[in-house]
């Protein structure tokens, strides 16, 4: 039992010491690269044991706030964190909270939608080469498509289009929604099974994309909206597949 209680306040003083590292990196504008010093000095700053300091690292290498470099000329340094952990957490939440399909198709129209007019403003030649590059590498998995990604490193068209739109926010909440559909798809799907609906998937997503490069923002949202309502057609027979929703 005391064994248990040491454990537990240290767990609580690492993850403190994490905080306060992140909040001091944030205060010097998340400089990337930059070097807060060698673990003595760390631990000299911030009065821990080499232990709780080790634990802190663990945690915001973890969260790809931070990365320790060994050997001469090294020490922890700062990263540029992705969105892969958060998507992962926020999928596997929503997994077992048991989202419903129509609950994944509300949010997903709600927020999607919502985009569109800020991503038809920000079109440019740069914006339109991603979007194109998009519907280039859906074409490329019809002829070669590999093994599943796991889900929160899944992107795909629609977490690319929310990224054009500027916003991290809601391109973070798009991720997470579309890694919550892959969640379900890539299990139990079947090569043939896959090639067929990326068939029609990419002909529906080429329908939004047109029309975004139209800049019609009506018929983006109808064809958007066509799209995800689809989507969960596809999810009310995933039962009969063999996957789950």
């Amino acid at each position: 039992m005391p064994n248990q209680s040491f454990d537990v306040v240290g767990d609580k003083v690492g993850t403190s010491t994490a905080d306060k590292i992140a909040r001091w990196i944030v205060s010097e504008g998340w400089p990337v690269g930059m070097s807060l010093g060698t673990e003595t000095e760390l631990m000299n700053r911030f009065v821990v044991s080499r232990g709780v300091f080790r634990e802190a690292v663990r945690i915001l290498e973890q969260q790809g706030v931070v990365e320790m470099r060994r050997g001469r000329g090294g020490g922890l340094r700062v990263s540029a964190p992705n969105d892969g952990g958060i998507v992962q957490a926020a999928t596997r939440y929503l997994t077992f909270r048991r989202v419903r399909p129509e609950q994944q198709l509300e949010a997903r129209i709600v927020i999607e939608l919502s985009l569109l007019p800020l991503i038809i403003d920000r079109m440019n030649n740069e914006n339109e080469r991603t979007l194109r590059a998009a519907l280039t590498d859906e074409c490329l998995d019809l002829t070669h498509p590999g093994p599943p990604p796991t889900s929160h490193h899944y992107r795909g068209f629609h977490t690319v289009l929310a990224s054009l739109a500027g916003n991290p926010t809601l391109e973070l909440y798009a991720h997470v929604l579309v890694s919550l559909v892959a969640e379900s798809y890539f299990k139990g799907i079947t090569d043939v099974e896959r090639r067929r609906d990326l068939v029609d998937l990419h002909d529906r997503h080429t329908l939004v994309a047109e029309a975004i490069l139209d800049r019609d923002v009506e018929r983006a949202s109808r064809e958007l909206e066509r799209d995800l309502t689809h989507t969960l057609g596809f999810f009310a027979d995933a039962p009969e597949r063999g996957l789950r929703t």
